[in-house]
C-alpha cells in the first residue's frame, strides 16, 4: 500500500513537474515608439503598402482576389503589432515603381535590394524585414558552369524587373544579357539553348520549377554570398512613417520570423542540384552514332600525359579513363610526339578529343574547351647562382625560354613581346638548357619542374616566384561538334571531386625544396646604406642651400616687382589697343554712312539716266559709273563687315529659314550670269532637307553668294555645281523629330582655273588674292573668303576649299549642329527672290541681254499674230509669252501673257488686237 502511495504520488509530481517546464504561449513583442509616434498612428485609418503579385510564394494573388505568401503574412503581424490596418495594393511589375509610388495610392514599397547599393534621391529604406538567396540556374547535367566565372563570354537571362541580378553579376567582366519577361520565359531560353543560365531568387525559381513540373533545371550554386534584403521604401519627407515602420520591423521577434518562413520558405536544394551524368536522349544517340571516338595523347609532357612502354601513361590518361567509365564507351587511343602534331590532328579530323590542351587566345578561336578539371601555376625557374627575379616585370636581357606553342609561350608573346623568348621543343630540353647556361629563366609549370629536376637530378635549378598566369587543363574537340563537347561537359560535371583529387595526387609532387634567398636582404642593407649617405651629405649641404635661398628669395622679390610693372604696363597696352579698335570702328562706322549716303545717290540718278540716255558711248559712260558706284559700294560694306566681326559687333539672328528656298534664290540669281559666260549652273538638294532650318538667312545668304558668285567668275567653261546635304546628329536627348538636329553641309564645285596648294590657306586672309592673279580680269578686293569663312565659323561651322591648279575647286561650308524646327520659314512681308522681276537683281549688261533674249525668242511675230486673226494662234502666243515670262521672272511679261490669254479666252479681239500693238514696248521700243 505505501508502494503504490509513492508511485502515485511520483506520477503526480511528474506530471506537474512538464507542465511547469513546457514553453508558455509567447506574446508579441510591441514596438517601442514615442508619444509622436502613437499620436500619429491614431491619426491615420490605415497604411497602404505596394507589393508585386507575380512571386510565387512570396506573394501571389489566390485567384479570387485575394493575396498570400510570405510578404502578406508579415504585413499581417505588423498591422498587429501597430493596432493599425495595412492593406497590401498590387503595382506593376516595371522594376521601376517610382510612378505609382510618387502618386497618393501607396504609403510605402515593400521592395527588394543588396546592400550596399545606391539608394534613390529622396527614399529611404528600412531595416531589413528578411533576407532572399539567389541561386544560379543552369540546364541539368550542364557542368560547364560551377561559378560565376565560368559566365565569362556567356549568355544570361535577365529577367526586367529585377535589378538585383547586376549586382550579383558585378566579378563578370563581359557576358551577353538576354532579357526576358518573365521566370518562365528564362527557364524556356536556358531549356532551349538560348541562354546558358540565369539568376533568381531561390524559393520563386523552386515553386515555380515544382508546379510546372519541369526537371530541366538544375542550381548550379548559391550565391549565398551576396544577400538580397527585403526593405520598406519610404519617401524621405514622410519622416513619422519611416520611423513607424523601422521600430515595428525592429519588433518583429525570432520565433515569428521562424513562424513565417516555416509556413512559405521550404526548399529542397537536393531536387534542384545536379548530380550522375544526366544524359539526353539526343546525347545517347549521338554516342551511339559514333563509336569510334579517338583521342591522342603527346608523348613528351610529363607528368600529365607521355608514351612509356608503348602506352599513353599520366594524369591526363587517368581522367579519361575515368570518364570512360562514367559514360560507358571506350574511345580509341592514340600517341602523338608533341603539341604541334596533336593540334594538327585535331583540325584535321584524325582525331576527335585533345584531353590535356589550355585555352589561350591562340587556341580559344580554333577549338571547343569543356570547363577547366585541372589548374597549375606557371612559375620562373632560375639556377642557384643567378640573379633573382621575383617577377615577370624584371626581365630585361634574360634569356627567357618556354616550350613552343604552351600556354606559357602564347602569354608571353602577347602580354610580355619585349621579352628575348627563346622556345624550346619540350620542357626536359628547357631545363637542361636552364642547368647548363644556355638559358637565364625557364618559364614553365611547376609539376613538370619538380617532375623533370626529380628524374633527372638537376641539382642546380630554382623556382623563384609563380607568375600571374595558370595552365587549365581542358578536353578539346573542334568547333563542329557541339555535342560532342556538351557530352564531355557532363561527363566532367559528374566527377566528385574526391575522385580528381586522387588523381591530381597521383601524379603532381610539388617537393622542390626552395632556400632561403638572401638577395631581398642585400638589397635592403644596400638601400638603408645609401639612404644613410645620402642624409650625411644633405645635412652637410644644408647650410648652403639656407645662403643660396636667401639669395633667392630676394631676386624673386625683384622679379615679382618687375613682373607687377610689365603687368601694369601690358594693361596699359591694352586699354590703348581697345580704344584704337573702337576708335577704328567708329571711323568705319562714319566713313560707310558718309560715303554711302551719296554713293547711293549716284547709283540712283545713274539707273535713272539709264533709261532716257540713248546715245551708245554716253551709255557707256553711264554703264562704267554704276559699275563702279556698285563695286565701292560693295567694298564698302565688305570692309564695315569684316570691322564688325573682328570687333565682335556682329550679332546672328537665327529664325526658321527654307534652304531650299535659298539654294533656289541663288539659282535663279546667277542663272543668268553664269549663261552670259556660257558655262553651266546646276543646283541640287538633297532629299531629306527639312522643310525649315534655325538660321541666320542674311549671312548665310551672304556666304552662298560670295562662294557661288566667286565660282563664276573664275570659271571659263564647264559649269559650277552647288549641292546641299544634311544628316542627323546622334546622341541629342529629348529631340523631337521636328527638333532633330542636323549636320548641313553646301559644296560649290567649279571647274575654274583653281587655286595652287601654297595658296589654299592665304585666300582666306582680309586684302589677299590668289598669288598671279589678273586683277583687271578678275577684279576684287580679297575680302569676300575672308568674311565667308568668319561668318562660318560664328555659326558654329567651317569653311574649306580643296582645288587643283586648272582642274577647278571645291569650297565646303559645313555647319555641324543645326537645328531644324517645325515653323515655317518666315515671311519678311518683302516679294521672295525668286518672284522678283529679274532685271532687279541684274546689271545693266545683264538687262540688255534679257530684252534681247525676248527679240530673238519673238521678234516682230506679234504682227503676223494681229494679221492672221486666229484665236487659237493668238492663245498659243499668250502661252508662249507666260511661259518666257516665268521662267526668266520678267514680271512685266508674266503679267502681259496672263492678260493676252485672259482676253483671248474671252474673245475681246478688240482688247487682244491693243495688247499686241503694246508688245514692241516689251521689247523696249519707243514705238
Amino acid at each position: 500500500m505505501k508502494v503504490s502511495l509513492l508511485f502515485l504520488t511520483y506520477l503526480l509530481l511528474l506530471v506537474f513537474q512538464s507542465a511547469a517546464w513546457a514553453d508558455p504561449p509567447q506574446a508579441s513583442p510591441a514596438p517601442v515608439l514615442g508619444s509622436k509616434d502613437l499620436s500619429w498612428i491614431s491619426e491615420q485609418k490605415e497604411l497602404r503598402v505596394g507589393v508585386r503579385a507575380d512571386q510565387v510564394p512570396l506573394v501571389f494573388d489566390t485567384g479570387n482576389g485575394t493575396l498570400a505568401g510570405t510578404y502578406i503574412d508579415y504585413l499581417a503581424r505588423l498591422s498587429d503589432k501597430l493596432d493599425l490596418p495595412i492593406e497590401p495594393v498590387v503595382i506593376g511589375a516595371d522594376s521601376s515603381a517610382e510612378p505609382q509610388f510618387e502618386s497618393p495610392e501607396i504609403d510605402a514599397l515593400l521592395t527588394t535590394r543588396v546592400p550596399g547599393s545606391p539608394v534613390p534621391g529622396g527614399k529611404r529604406f528600412t531595416t531589413p524585414l528578411m533576407t532572399l538567396t539567389y541561386g544560379l540556374f543552369v540546364s541539368a547535367g550542364d557542368a560547364a558552369i560551377r561559378s560565376l566565372a565560368d559566365l565569362e563570354s556567356g549568355r544570361i537571362a535577365v529577367l526586367e524587373g529585377d535589378p538585383n541580378q547586376y549586382s550579383m553579376l558585378d566579378t563578370v567582366e563581359k557576358f551577353t544579357p538576354v532579357p526576358v519577361q518573365s521566370l518562365g520565359e528564362a527557364v524556356s531560353q536556358v531549356l532551349s539553348g538560348q541562354a546558358d543560365a540565369f539568376l533568381g531568387p531561390v524559393p520563386v525559381v523552386s515553386d515555380y520549377l515544382q508546379s510546372a513540373m519541369i526537371n530541366g533545371i538544375g542550381l548550379s550554386m548559391l550565391l549565398d554570398q551576396k544577400s538580397v534584403d527585403v526593405v520598406f521604401q519610404v519617401d524621405e519627407r514622410n519622416e513619422p512613417l519611416f520611423r513607424v515602420l523601422d521600430k515595428t520591423v525592429e519588433a518583429i521577434s525570432h520565433n515569428e520570423h521562424r513562424v513565417i518562413r516555416q509556413s512559405w520558405l521550404q526548399v529542397d536544394l537536393t531536387a534542384l542540384e545536379q548530380s550522375g551524368v544526366e544524359l539526353s536522349g539526343s546525347d545517347l544517340e549521338w554516342l551511339k552514332r559514333h563509336p569510334d571516338l579517338k583521342v591522342a595523347f603527346r608523348s613528351d609532357w610529363p607528368p600529365f600525359e607521355y608514351a612509356q612502354d608503348g602506352r599513353a601513361t599520366g594524369l591526363v590518361p587517368d581522367l579519361v579513363a575515368r570518364l570512360e567509365n562514367q559514360l560507358g564507351v571506350r574511345f580509341e587511343r592514340k600517341i602523338l610526339e608533341d603539341r604541334v602534331v596533336a593540334e594538327q590532328a585535331l583540325m584535321s579530323g584524325e582525331v576527335d578529343i585533345l584531353p590535356g590542351l589550355s585555352r589561350t587566345p591562340r587556341t580559344e578561336e580554333s577549338f571547343l574547351f569543356t570547363r577547366a578539371y585541372v589548374n597549375v601555376p606557371i612559375a620562373l625557374a632560375i639556377r642557384d647562382d643567378g640573379r633573382f627575379i621575383g617577377d615577370l616585370r624584371e626581365l630585361r636581357r634574360e634569356r627567357v625560354g618556354v616550350v613552343n606553342r604552351h600556354a606559357a609561350h602564347d602569354y608571353l608573346l602577347i602580354n610580355h613581346p619585349n621579352l628575348d623568348l627563346y622556345p624550346m621543343t619540350t620542357i626536359e630540353a628547357g631545363l637542361l638548357a636552364l642547368s647548363n647556361g644556355d638559358l637565364d629563366v625557364m618559364v614553365t609549370h611547376i609539376p613538370a619542374v619538380s617532375y623533370t629536376v626529380a628524374r633527372l637530378g638537376l641539382s642546380n635549378l630554382r623556382i623563384t616566384s609563380i607568375t600571374p598566369y595558370q595552365y587549365d587543363l581542358r578536353l578539346a574537340v573542334r568547333n563542329d561538334s557541339p555535342e560532342l563537347h556538351r557530352i564531355l561537359n557532363k561527363a566532367l560535371g559528374s566527377l566528385k571531386p574526391t575522385e580528381t583529387e586522387a588523381i591530381y595526387n597521383r601524379w603532381i609532387h610539388l617537393d622542390i625544396e626552395q632556400e632561403t634567398d638572401y638577395t631581398v636582404v642585400r638589397r635592403v642593407v644596400l638601400i638603408a646604406i645609401v639612404v644613410v649617405l645620402i642624409f650625411l651629405y644633405w645635412n652637410r649641404k644644408l647650410s648652403r642651400e639656407v645662403d643660396e635661398r636667401i639669395r633667392s628669395e630676394n631676386a624673386l622679390r625683384r622679379s615679382e616687382d618687375e613682373l607687377r610693372a610689365a603687368k601694369l604696363e601690358a594693361e596699359r597696352l591694352a586699354r590703348k589697343a581697345e580704344a584704337a579698335s573702337r576708335t577704328k570702328s567708329e571711323f568705319l562706322a562714319n566713313m560707310s554712312h558718309e560715303i554711302r549716303t551719296p554713293m547711293n545717290a549716284v547709283i540712283g540718278y545713274s539707273d535713272l539716266l539709264s533709261n532716257t540716255v540713248t546715245d551708245p558711248q554716253q551709255r557707256n559712260y553711264l554703264d562704267a559709273i554704276r559699275a563702279g558706284s556698285r563695286s565701292l559700294l560693295m567694298l564698302i560694306n565688305d570692309i564695315l563687315d569684316l570691322s564688325r566681326i573682328e570687333a565682335g559687333k556682329m550679332r546672328l539672328d537665327y529664325s526658321p529659314v527654307s534652304v531650299r528656298r535659298l539654294l533656289d534664290d541663288v539659282r535663279h540669281i546667277f542663272d543668268l550670269r553664269a549663261r552670259e559666260q556660257g558655262i553651266t549652273l546646276e543646283v541640287s538638294v538633297g532629299s531629306d532637307m527639312p522643310v525649315a532650318m534655325m538660321l541666320d538667312e542674311t549671312r548665310f545668304r551672304q556666304v552662298l553668294f560670295n562662294l557661288v558668285g566667286n565660282a563664276i567668275k573664275f570659271t571659263h567653261e564647264g559649269g559650277v555645281t552647288v549641292r546641299a546635304t544634311v544628316k542627323p546628329v546622334q546622341g541629342k536627348a529629348g529631340e523631337t523629330p521636328e527638333q532633330q538636329s542636323y549636320r548641313l553641309t553646301i559644296k560649290v564645285k567649279d571647274s575654274g582655273i583653281g587655286i595652287p596648294p601654297d595658296q589654299l590657306e592665304r585666300i582666306f586672309d582680309a586684302f589677299e588674292q590668289q598669288e598671279g592673279q589678273n586683277t583687271r580680269r578678275y577684279g576684287g578686293t580679297g575680302l569676300g573668303l575672308a568674311i565667308s569663312r568668319k561668318l562660318a565659323q560664328m555659326m558654329g561651322g567651317e569653311l574649306s576649299v580643296d582645288s587643283e591648279p586648272g582642274n577647278g575647286s571645291v569650297f565646303t561650308l559645313t555647319l555641324p549642329d543645326v537645328q531644324a524646327t517645325g515653323d515655317q520659314a518666315e515671311d519678311e512681308g518683302e516679294t521672295k527672290e525668286s518672284e522678283r522681276l529679274l532685271a532687279q537683281t541684274l546689271s545693266i549688261q545683264e538687262r540688255g541681254w534679257l530684252k534681247e533674249q525676248l527679240t530673238t525668242d519673238f521678234g516682230d511675230e506679234w504682227e503676223a499674230v494681229r494679221e492672221s486673226g486666229d484665236p487659237e494662234e493668238m492663245n498659243d502666243f499668250a502661252r508662249r509669252v507666260l511661259e518666257w515670262g516665268e521662267r526668266y521672272r520678267s514680271r512685266s511679261v508674266t503679267r502681259y501673257g496672263e492678260k493676252l490669254k485672259a482676253d483671248v479666252e474671252a474673245f475681246n479681239l478688240d482688247a487682244v488686237n491693243s495688247a499686241l500693238d503694246a508688245f514692241p514696248k516689251l521689247l523696249g521700243r519707243e514705238d
